[in-house]
């Protein structure tokens, strides 16, 4: 292990609770399982760190930009890269990526070309373009260029250690004005095909990224004293700002918090408080459809109500983490349109019956102040 490896991994145990380690891989060639490049990256002592491994993929020629079959032939196979390098690197890690339902089918298929069982389990992953798309309003497309883009982070989308630092970064930005720090989606739930349901990414070739950003940088001083010269100007922002609280009310309901219902140092209301309280808060049955955002979830069984009220009182993730994996606990990954059953039970769930999406004509019991009235 040369110097600069072995202090990269010497910032990395110095990183913050729960800050994010993100993940790129380059692919050798079409075969989801021929990974020849894996990089990772996370911010510590206030910088940007970054290692990546090259691999030598099971099958299939070496098409991969920057790289040949002479740079990977004294590389490993996938699974021992991953077994000796990386594995406890990832040790109780929240994960990052850039549209994870392709990254981690192909981490899982790379591993289990070997024969054996991908060991990662029970993690969540952070999404940069499912949040990117959540919390930032009027995006052009949400490939990564145009994302970075927006931020101001330079990234070579040939090189999978930067597109993975530049990922991180990201989502550094996004830390810093939205509270994104609590989110996360099961592995479990990504490599079932939870994000499947989103907009495909617009690729663009290196030549129209160039000329777009030649162009957007010619421009971009006339913008900016045509909307200091112009009084209009002052009114679109304040509409736009007006708009911008609107969107940021919506997508805070994007996060799934089941702490939520924990109880622990919640003061007992007496009779008459809870049943007016009730009374404020009481749905009328039958009423319509109603909205319920990315984030939120359904259980679709009564008896489970208890299991889950415990176990998000006793702060009991793993059990959380079990109901989400065996489809107890029903996550949206995307707005969706439900219809109201029922009168809330006391323990501030509503029966509902699910309208769209993969989830249609299901039933179930969803909080109500999931619910959008």
């Amino acid at each position: 292990m040369d110097t600069n490896t072995q202090k990269a991994l010497e910032s990395l145990r110095r990183r913050k609770v729960n800050a994010s380690i993100a993940i790129a891989a380059d692919l050798a060639n079409d075969n989801l399982n021929s990974i020849c490049r894996l990089a990772l990256a996370w911010i510590s002592d206030g910088n940007v760190h970054g290692i990546s491994y090259f691999i030598k993929p099971r099958e299939g020629p070496v098409q991969a930009h920057n790289l040949t079959e002479d740079m990977l032939a004294d590389s490993k196979p996938f699974d021992v890269v991953w077994d000796e390098d990386i594995a406890f690197l990832l040790k109780d890690a929240v994960l990052s990526a850039y549209r994870s339902e392709r990254l981690f089918p192909a981490i899982k298929a790379s591993y289990e070309a070997s024969g054996r069982e991908l060991p990662l389990k029970d993690v969540y992953i952070r999404d940069l373009k499912f949040l990117a798309s959540t919390y930032m309003p009027n995006l052009a497309n949400d490939s990564l260029s145009s994302i970075l883009h927006r931020m101001k982070i330079p990234v070579d989308m040939d090189n999978a250690l930067s597109r993975a630092m530049a990922c991180i970064c990201g989502l550094s930005w996004l830390e810093n004005l939205y509270p994104i720090s609590s989110y996360g989606i099961p592995l479990s739930a990504i490599l079932a095909g939870a994000l499947q349901g989103q907009p495909e990414e617009v690729v663009e070739t290196r030549e129209e990224r160039e000329a777009r950003e030649q162009k957007e940088a010619k421009y971009a001083k006339l913008t900016y004293y045509t909307k200091m010269l112009f009084l209009p100007f002052v009114i679109f922002c304040l509409f736009i700002t007006i708009y911008y609280v609107h969107r940021y009310g919506e997508a805070a309901q994007s996060n799934v918090n089941f702490s939520r219902y924990s109880t622990s140092g919640v003061p007992e209301l007496s009779d008459s408080e809870k049943e007016a309280q009730q009374e404020k808060t009481r749905l009328p049955s039958s009423s319509g459809r109603y909205l319920m955002m990315r984030g939120t979830y359904v259980i679709p069984d009564e008896t489970t109500i208890p299991t889950f009220l415990k176990a998000s009182h006793d702060r009991d993730m793993e059990t959380i983490r079990s109901l989400v994996r065996s489809d107890k606990i029903l996550v949206f990954a995307k707005p969706t349109r439900i219809q109201i059953t029922g009168d809330k039970d006391k323990n501030g769930f509503v029966p509902i019956q699910i309208l769209e999406g993969d989830y249609a004509d299901r039933t179930g019991f969803a909080p109500d102040d999931m619910i959008s009235k």
